[in-house]
């Protein structure tokens, strides 16, 4: 190992300098750059800038130009980041004053051989740099690291046309060259390099886990074989799986609830399976699976695994960019957009991933079942029910590996089990009772509540031989709000008789609502349910006229009081209950539903009737190695899931509310406490059939 100190001129006249492979694409966004062009910037006059470490690997051979000129190259192991933002720095300034341009020439600094510039990003991003970039080729950002040399560009374009002093650019690029300092530490054992990578950070950009991932592939590569042989196709399919994740600029705007780790851990998942454990460190599965082999000395074994991973991940790229894009056949498209616009989608993406993989070709009908029943079942759990974030993940994931790794599976099928696990967590009853909820409105959110008046809308305006409504994405815009058709803020001698002592009761009810442009609403929400339906004082807008039939259809009803709002309510319920409804098949108890409450079993309604509370409590429990006192489960309570319980009088209340659902003698079936010194001891006493339950339901498998 050889160190050595030099200022930025120096380095760049050593040689060429190439990205290695396993190296992560160009990461700098403008917090970075900013920091880079105010160094330079606020300088003082004679200081010098320290740019960091630069650590390099002398490549074995030479670069030899057709006039036989040669160049020693290098591999940039750390400090890519900085030399690339260097190199578009100059060349960015060098169009902005013709004497940097000159001295650039004429120091071969930018570019020393016409064949390359003198350094040279990897492979997805060194045609675009070199051509696009630093040339006069038009040719368009195709990869989110692209996209970002662009944006550096532009971000030197502009701090150089805000400068006010003309010799400024010439002076920033004179700072660059020879005040900056670098320590450059060349290693000599290539096979370490990628090691050494991957645990090194360059100036606050951690790596994110693809960047990892291709690193210690080609490591991997590079110690299991001769000469990496999988390198060529690893660099390959990286290159794809980049150009696919650019629907990270360019997809549907709930790609922005995702980011390359999220779809990272959604291919594990395809590709592996479900384990609670294992499904957020994939990476870290896969390396000390791969390193096990290594260690055993199967080397074909970490072959082919590397193999099999990288191509998994290829097609896994491919569909991720065309659920989010969406790019999909046309029988498919409008139910993947409405799902898009309903959005909560990271517990069905990996179904919809490996469907894609599955039937999206062969049978487009059949995937576009499968995602209107991932619609119903996201609308119906997590939209309506307020089901919590991970709930069924486990289930949907798990089905997602069955899809992707079982050939005879065929659509129907998992439109079944996705049924299935709808019906286990929220079936009809549970449904209607969150739709018929007398706070609907304010425990549902307003997109959501759209969102079902919208398809409603849409199911009125079918009937009616309208289309209005051609767009989920308007509706659910700012542009669109709920309305309560009698107002919240009714004046007294307004409210109908029929609800004179109970409007706070109705006014909330699903029924009472619909949906009214902005400017409706804001001009005329608040007016009583006569001056809505026909306009007065020389006002147009009014629902007997109005453009959205969901409005016309109100001003039927002669005056709308308990009545109306009772039957429009059972009308959004129907339809609700029809529109977003599951195969009856799929909704058969589950084997372990006991048919009473007796010892040895769970109520068939045990888990859907838990508080958030109360489900705490139980993993906690669950979680625990030995019995726990009440001090330190109310405290893991509030510390791992954010309840407030309120001391031990709080904890009684919640087994008060337990015991008040179920008997006490179920209760005492499956916890005890006992009396230790000054408080409880509390701990799980769940019989096999019953963990296994209880694990299967809470997703603890």
């Amino acid at each position: 190992m050889e160190t050595r100190t030099v200022h930025l001129d120096s380095l760049l006249t050593d040689g060429l300098f190439d990205i290695p492979s396993y190296q992560r694409s160009y990461s700098w966004t403008e917090p970075q750059l900013t920091d880079l062009f105010e160094d330079l910037l606020y300088l003082p006059e004679e200081k010098s800038h320290f740019f960091g470490n630069i650590i390099l690997r002398k490549q074995d051979t030479q670069f030899e130009t057709d006039r036989r000129r040669r160049f020693d190259k290098y591999d940039v192991v750390d400090g890519q980041q900085r030399l690339t933002s260097a190199i578009i720095f100059l060349y960015v300034a060098s169009k902005f004053d013709d004497t940097i341009e000159a001295t650039l020439d004429e120091d071969n600094l930018l570019f020393p051989v016409d064949e390359r510039p003198r350094l040279l990003p990897q492979d997805q991003d060194s045609e675009y740099f070199r051509d696009g970039l630093l040339g006069s080729a038009s040719i368009d950002p195709e990869t989110p690291s692209q996209t970002r040399l662009k944006a550096a560009a532009d971000f030197f374009t502009e701090q150089f046309e805000e400068l006010d002093d003309p010799e400024a650019v010439a002076d920033l690029a004179e700072t660059l060259r020879y005040d900056c300092r670098i320590n450059v530490v060349e290693i000599d054992d290539g096979s370490e390099a990628a090691s050494i990578f991957e645990s090194l950070n360059d100036r606050g950009r951690p790596l994110s886990t693809l960047d990892k991932t291709k690193s210690f592939l080609m490591y991997m590569d590079d110690r299991s074989s001769n000469q990496g042989a999988l390198e060529t196709k690893i660099k390959q399919r990286f290159g794809s799986i980049y150009r696919d994740l650019f629907v990270f600029n360019t997809g549907h705007e709930r790609v922005n609830d995702f980011d390359e780790d999220s779809f990272l851990r959604f291919h594990w998942g395809i590709y592996d399976g479900y384990d609670s454990d294992e499904y957020f460190n994939g990476f870290e599965t896969l390396k000390d699976r791969l390193r096990e082999q290594f260690r055993a000395g199967e080397l074909d074994a970490v072959q082919s695994e590397i193999d099999a991973y990288v191509q998994d991940l290829r097609e896994a790229a491919t569909a991720f960019s065309a659920i989010l894009q969406p790019d999909v056949p046309d029988s498919v498209e409008p139910s993947l957009t409405r799902l898009l616009e309903l959005g909560r989608l990271a517990n069905v993406l990996p179904v919809l991933m490996a469907s894609y993989l599955n039937f999206a070709d062969d049978d487009p009908e059949g995937f576009a079942a499968v995602v209107d029943a991932c619609e119903t079942l996201v609308f119906r759990m997590y939209a309506i029910d307020s089901r919590r974030s991970d709930t069924g993940r486990g289930r949907l994931v798990r089905l997602a590996h069955d899809v992707h790794t079982t050939p005879s599976i065929d659509p129907k099928t998992v439109v079944e089990r996705l049924d299935s696990i709808t019906q286990r967590y929220t079936d009809d009853d549970r449904f209607e009772r969150q739709l018929r909820d007398l706070d609907f409105y304010q425990s549902t959110s307003s997109r959501d509540t759209k969102y079902l008046l919208y398809h409603y809308g849409k199911q009125v305006e079918s009937e009616a031989g309208e289309e209005v409504m051609t767009s989920p994405g308007h509706i659910l815009s700012t542009e669109f709000q709920v309305e309560h058709v009698l107002a919240q803020n009714l004046p007294t001698d307004a409210i109908p008789e029929s609800l004179v002592g109970e409007f706070d009761e109705h006014v909330h009810r699903l029924g009472n609502l619909t949906l009214a442009s902005r400017y409706w609403n804001g001009s005329y929400g608040n007016l009583p349910f006569a001056e809505k339906k026909h306009a007065s004082s020389g006002r147009e807008k009014e629902y007997a006229s109005s453009s959205l039939r969901v409005q016309r259809e109100l001003a039927a009803f002669d005056t709308f009081g308990k009545s109306a709002i009772d039957e429009q309510t059972d009308t959004l319920v129907e339809f609700a209950l029809d529109h977003w409804s599951i195969d009856p098949a799929s909704s058969k108890p589950d084997s372990t539903d006991a048919p009473d409450e007796s010892a040895g079993w769970f109520p068939p309604d045990f888990f859907d009737r838990l508080t958030s509370k109360q489900e705490a409590m139980f993993r906690v429990l669950y979680a625990a190695k030995e019995p726990l006192l009440t001090d330190d489960l109310i405290e893991r309570m509030e510390d791992e899931y954010g309840e407030t319980v309120g001391g031990s009088s709080g904890l009684s209340g919640i087994l008060a509310g337990l015991t008040s659902k179920h008997s006490k003698e179920f209760r005492h079936s499956i916890m005890s406490t006992s009396w230790v010194g000054d408080q409880f001891e509390w701990v799980l006493t769940l019989d096999s059939a019953q963990r296994e339950q209880f694990e299967a339901e809470m997703d603890l498998k």
